[in-house]
């Protein structure tokens, strides 16, 4: 299967707390896209970051594809290898070598998304799920100290 980034939103919901100054799609070729995020944290050090996932399909408007998963990303960034945190974590790794989201929390600089590769995601997780080709988006949700401080939405396609 081929994945091809079809578009990137990103709002920041308290904008005293954190700001997007890039959120872009770019073109690599006819096939291949890349996407490039900066997050300016004006609020450090950030702890206690909570991410809601919600894998969703077009069909009529987005709609649920899996359950919605919540994660505590400061327990996963402390031990990526648990079992509990298996699906983040290849989402993770479709993007850890284009990232600054490395090290454990709390994080007192920028956070930074740079050339994230459409065929990461083909050689990453979807290679183990078996999903019919179609439109798909994943909505996430982010969070500080229970307070909901982003959503960042990426939609793809994926084809033969």
């Amino acid at each position: 299967a081929h994945v091809s980034f079809t578009n990137l939103k990103c709002e920041s919901h308290d904008m005293k707390y954190s700001q997007f100054e890039t959120c872009q799609i770019k073109a690599v070729n006819r096939t291949h896209k890349y996407i490039d995020i900066y997050v300016k944290l004006k609020v450090v050090p950030v702890e206690k970051v909570i991410i809601k996932i919600e894998p969703m399909r077009y069909d009529n408007g987005y709609n649920p594809f899996l359950l919605g998963m919540t994660f505590d990303m400061c327990k996963y960034l402390k031990n990526p290898t648990a079992r509990s945190m298996v699906i983040l974590r290849e989402v993770h790794a479709t993007f850890l070598n284009a990232s600054n989201m490395n090290h454990t929390c709390p994080y007192d600089h920028d956070v930074v998304i740079s050339k994230w590769f459409s065929g990461n995601l083909e050689k990453g997780f979807i290679r183990y799920l078996p999903i019919p080709l179609g439109d798909y988006a994943i909505f996430t949700r982010w969070y500080t100290h229970n307070i909901l401080r982003a959503t960042v939405n990426v939609y793809f396609k994926i084809t033969k």
